[in-house]
């Protein structure tokens, strides 16, 4: 998962409306320590160990060269690696493998070789092998502009959402995987249901570890969602979120998600003060999504009249 970042510095670099101040803010991630130093030693035969560093940029090259994934190196003992037609990613985790390597550096072709084809048949096999029992808990929605959902590779499940495609992953600690429309048949579902399965558990997980900010603006409150999970502007579709959100705000409220990592609302009033930022944020922001504003009817969403 992505790192953390303060949500009160996402929300007014995204929707400053007033004079407000941001401070920054985070947290730190924990990673395994390697028992190793980062220039590398020397081995019984003269030859220099590879630094855990070169070690993993080693393995990238190894995952770029012998397959068709994008791989770099990551943060701590970590090579990330990607699909480049999908939405597919793995964390390679090499504390083990670096200490077998340590062990016998005359056998680092082999390790990294055997890192490579674990990888390259984890992505292949994506959720293929998974039993529904085995994922249930683990369904995240995505919300997604169609334009990106058109290009991906793999027939995704997905839900529309006015302009908008709402796909679906399995969220593992080191992973996230598509589902696609084959795998949901095998498990025998429909995609009504595992939408609210998906929904449910972005309702549980955020209301567990992500928990809902606002913050003065100017003469205005802000709500909303900027983690950096990568869920955030898809939290605007969780009706039990939005409730939070009505309640905090203490009346009928507006939603915006300009980009994919902002999820941000405020008073029906103020929908006029916020659109112009928003239409802003999605033309000139990264990973754009919606220049719309939402309102909610009867618990559903739909795009903000004019």
């Amino acid at each position: 998962m992505p790192v953390r970042v303060s949500l009160l510095l996402a929300l007014c670099a995204a929707l400053v409306l007033g004079a407000s101040a941001c401070e920054h803010g985070g947290s730190a991630v924990a990673t395994t320590t390697l028992p190793s130093t980062s220039t590398g030693s020397t081995d019984t035969t003269g030859s220099q160990t590879l630094s855990v560093r070169d070690f993993k940029d080693a393995v990238a090259a190894a995952v770029i060269d012998g397959s068709d994934l994008q791989a770099e190196p990551g943060f701590g003992p970590l090579v990330d690696v990607s699909d480049p037609k999908g939405l597919d990613t793995l964390q390679v985790v090499l504390a083990d493998a670096y200490r077998r390597y340590e062990a016998a550096p005359a056998k680092k072709q082999e390790i990294v070789d055997g890192l490579v084809r674990q990888a390259v048949k984890q992505m292949k096999e994506g959720n293929s092998k998974r039993s529904f029992s085995e994922v249930q808990d683990q369904l995240l929605p995505l919300l997604k502009r169609k334009l990106v959902v058109d290009r991906l590779a793999g027939h995704p499940a997905l839900t529309p959402f006015f302009d908008l495609d709402v796909v679906y992953g399995v969220q593992r600690a080191h992973s996230f995987t598509l589902v696609r429309k084959d795998e949901i048949a095998h498990w025998g579902k429909s995609p009504e249901g595992i939408h609210s399965v998906a929904i449910s558990n972005l309702e549980r997980e955020t209301n567990a570890k992500q928990k809902l900010l606002c913050e003065k603006s100017g003469t205005q409150r802000l709500c909303g969602w900027a983690s950096g999970d990568g869920y955030d502007a898809t939290r605007m579709l969780v009706p039990g979120l939005r409730r939070q959100i009505v309640e905090k705000l203490g009346g009928e409220a507006v939603y915006a998600v300009p980009l994919e990592s902002v999820f941000i609302a405020l008073t029906r009033n103020y929908a006029d003060v916020i659109k112009d930022k928003v239409l802003q944020q999605f033309t000139t922001g990264e990973n754009p999504l919606s220049p719309n504003l939402f309102e909610e009817r009867n618990g559903k969403l739909f795009v903000l009249s004019k």
